[in-house]
């Protein structure tokens, strides 16, 4: 199995169907971490590509991630690294610690660092438009990779399509509910029992989903369906971005200087695994103070 992370998931799945890039197995938590997290700010990094200087705001309101991106800069963790995926109106992704340095023939996009974040998902007020910051993930609407992030550059959407992103997403979140009622008792007990002989048991087998459908019902009756602001699908229409997204994974910053760079690194040849044919190198990333001025 490939072992991609799942950002490359979710856009075959929107756009092919057919793709299957999960990594097998994550770790489950990060080791402890004596540094200390700012609160109640902003946070501003600095990339040095070798295709120029990429600035990025960080968000207050995901303090884990924004945290986790600060605390690698430091390290020095993405220092030389490449961007190891690009795919054109989509995303360019970095984040694999043996990409310093690799050779064509040396696989990228399946080492991380060893542990995950939790996920810090908000598409009501961060979402995947153009210049977005996002971190990757080994399970759909879960924990976050650790090291790999990926940039939005997208498309502009018809209102059609945004309508679409809007019921997926509506349907993922009815989904999880349904997953996690069918695990509570006794819907578990039952299903376990009859799943024996599951011929036999099939009318049982449809009357517990019955329930468990009326039990999501009610569930999500309490609850508000998404849609996006009025601001979000004119930024949407008219910028772009990766609506189909939202809701998989954390956006956590946004590109605030250097879209540009973004998108010259973004159109460079690439091959069938979408690698870069001649590498985009990070050459350094590091803490700045808030910009004088910002878009």
């Amino acid at each position: 199995m490939n072992k991609q992370l799942l950002i490359i998931m979710a856009m075959c799945s929107m756009m092919l169907t057919a793709c299957n890039n999960t990594k097998s197995a994550a770790p489950e938590a990060e080791p402890e971490d004596t540094d200390t997290i700012i609160v109640d700010a902003d946070q501003y990094l600095l990339m040095e590509t070798s295709e120029g200087n990429i600035t990025f705001k960080l968000y207050r309101e995901t303090p884990l991630h924004r945290h986790n991106l600060v605390k690698l800069a430091r390290k020095g963790y993405y220092d030389n690294q490449q961007f190891y995926r690009l795919q054109n109106n989509f995303t360019i992704q970095a984040g694999d610690p043996k990409s310093k340095g690799a050779t064509r023939d040396i696989p990228l996009g399946e080492n991380d660092v060893d542990y995950t974040i939790p996920e810090e998902i908000q598409p009501e007020k961060f979402y995947h438009k153009r210049g977005a910051l996002a971190m990757a993930s080994h399970y759909q609407m879960e924990k976050s990779s650790g090291g790999h992030f990926y940039i939005v550059t997208g498309f502009k959407y018809s209102d059609t399509k945004l309508f679409n992103a809007e019921d997926k997403y509506n349907k993922r979140l009815r989904k999880q509910v349904f997953d996690a009622i069918t695990q509570t008792s006794p819907y578990a007990e039952q299903l376990k029992e009859y799943s024996v002989d599951t011929k036999r048991y099939m009318p049982k087998i449809r009357e517990v989903k019955k329930q468990i459908t009326a039990d999501t019902d009610k569930v999500m009756a309490t609850r508000k369906q998404f849609h996006y602001t009025k601001e979000q699908k004119q930024e949407y229409k008219t910028v772009g971005g990766a609506a189909d997204l939202d809701g998989y994974y954390t956006v956590f910053g946004e590109v605030i200087e250097g879209m540009d760079v973004v998108t010259k690194i973004e159109k460079r040849a690439v091959d069938a695994k979408l690698r870069p044919i001649e590498p985009a190198i990070i050459k350094r990333v590091r803490e700045i103070k808030a910009p004088t001025t910002q878009p």
